[in-house]
């Protein structure tokens, strides 16, 4: 189920990419701080991290963070079910959310 979730969102995050369109897509990963916990910005900016193809992970950011602290800041909550639009913008993958849920909720 796991890979079946992981080839949806790959497929749907290359139709975005290459289509150049704002498809709504599905993805699930981990929810994490890009200055708290990935030490990679200079202020909390809520990113998400998903399995790659090749196991590496890939990081969406999101283009308005979610509720300071809700499932991001200073700690990484796994299982996050995130719907939303994705775009590449000066070489990062930005996410417009919709909704993030957690999956175990």
């Amino acid at each position: 189920m796991k890979n079946l979730l992981l080839i949806i969102a790959a497929s749907a995050f290359s139709t975005v990419l290459f289509a150049g369109e704002a498809n709504t897509v599905t993805l699930e990963g981990t929810g994490t701080c890009a200055k708290c916990s990935l030490k990679t910005a200079d202020s909390c900016t809520n990113v998400l991290e998903v399995a790659g193809t090749d196991g590496k992970p890939v990081i969406f950011e999101f283009t308005k963070n979610i509720e300071h602290g809700a499932y991001f800041c200073r700690s990484r909550t796994p299982g996050l079910v995130v719907k939303g639009t994705i775009q590449q913008v000066d070489g990062k993958l930005v996410l417009a959310a919709t909704s993030v849920e957690n999956k175990d909720s």
